[in-house]
């Protein structure tokens, strides 16, 4: 071969050129290695997580954490509005659905939407886990029926329960501990007693009545009335003939602020006490009025499980106890002289009742609620029939 001097200058070039060949390839290589390891992340963080995530936070840190479980449950529907078919990744999707299922199944006590809720979850996520600030025993119940897989430290716990399961075998104490135990941990569907706060007005039935106010003074009239002029008893003269006379109707009586406790014995029926005083009775006299209230009630609340439903609650009550109602109507009557004049005739009722009636529950927030109700009372002793008008708030515990 014959070698000129061009030679080694050649070789030079061509291993200038391999030399950044190589380069070039061991850069492509690393772009390639970098977006592949950056690709699961891009993956992950999809345009609206950020946002998703936010509404979520809030819905569940703040609103709620404070039993405002309408407001978050309406976040959380933004949320997963915001993110529709493909603006979220699964997680975040899987995350809200959860927290959607917890809503409904804790704050709002909706199980078919919860469950409803947690199928949307694991259908995002199949890898999806619970919550361990919000899992409650029902949600738990519900995710692993569905094929939701239990918390590592949850998972770790049911092999040593296994075990003392098995040692417990064939033992009546230790069958009775875990009866013991299976009903302590059960979770309640709903509240079972619950506090109230009322307002009734009293409107009192008028018969008929001549000679409402006797003609021989003393304030006594007719039966069960005491008649009163500018807030004392009536001393003066009454003439026969046209006025002391009360048309029937019915009117404005008392009035009374009651405090209520009741107790749920079963899904559609509660027991309840309520204590108050009665306020608007006649002024002083011999005879005074009784302002104290007491009473025993019985409620049936209609529908299947109504306190497992966000939906009114309607329900009949029974009642029973110690009352008084009073009522004022406004008498004529003629003087010695023929001077029209006016008194206060006042009605007394009472002190015993029964009556039956007929409201509903508002539910709202949880286990709050607002409670108005129409009752019919017949009092006793003192005999009158009263019809009573209420406005109550109660809260669930």
């Amino acid at each position: 071969m014959v070698r000129g001097p061009w030679c080694p200058r050649l070789a030079g070039i061509l291993r200038t050129i391999m030399l950044k060949f190589r380069a070039l390839v061991n850069g492509l290589n690393g772009l390639v290695l970098g977006f592949a390891l950056l690709a699961p992340s891009a993956a992950l963080a999809l345009p609206k997580d950020k946002a998703a995530t936010q509404l979520r936070t809030e819905a569940m840190q703040t609103d709620y954490a404070e039993t405002n479980f309408k407001k978050a449950e309406q976040k959380l529907k933004k949320a997963v509005g915001q993110c529709g078919a493909s603006g979220c990744s699964k997680q975040v999707l899987g995350e809200l659905h959860r927290d959607l299922a917890t809503v409904y199944m804790a704050g709002l006590k909706q199980g078919a939407k919860g469950k409803a809720e947690l199928k949307q979850a694991l259908k995002a996520n199949p890898d999806l886990e619970l919550d361990e600030d919000f899992a409650t025993p029902e949600l738990r119940k519900a995710f692993k029926e569905l094929g939701g897989h239990e918390a590592k430290g949850e998972a770790d716990e049911a092999p040593a329960k296994a075990k003392k399961d098995d040692d417990c075998e064939g033992s009546d104490g230790c069958k009775d501990v875990a009866a013991a135990h299976e009903e302590e941990s059960a979770p309640s569907k709903f509240a079972k007693n619950w506090l109230s706060l009322h307002f009734e007005q009293d409107l009192l039935l008028y018969s008929s009545q001549d000679q409402v106010c006797t003609s021989n003074g003393g304030g006594k009239g007719a039966e069960n009335y005491s008649c009163f002029q500018n807030g004392a008893p009536f001393n003066d003269t009454i003439t026969s003939g046209d006025g002391n006379h009360v048309a029937g109707g019915l009117g404005r009586a008392t009035a009374r602020i009651l405090v209520g406790f009741d107790h749920l014995l079963t899904s559609n029926l509660s027991l309840g006490l309520r204590l108050g005083y009665a306020f608007g009775g006649r002024p002083p006299s011999a005879d005074k009025f009784f302002p104290f209230h007491a009473e025993l009630r019985a409620n049936y609340w209609f529908g299947s499980s109504p306190f497992e439903s966000s939906g009114l609650r309607p329900f009949v009550s029974l009642s029973g106890g110690l009352a008084e109602v009073d009522g004022k109507v406004s008498v004529e009557y003629y003087d010695e002289n023929g001077a029209k004049r006016t008194l206060d005739a006042w009605r007394k009722t009472g002190k015993a009742f029964a009556g039956l009636g007929f409201g509903v529950m508002v539910p709202f927030a949880g286990d709050n609620g607002i409670i108005p109700e129409l009752r019919a009372m017949q009092m006793f002793g003192a005999s009158g029939t009263v019809f009573d008008v209420s406005i109550g708030y109660a809260r669930g515990f």
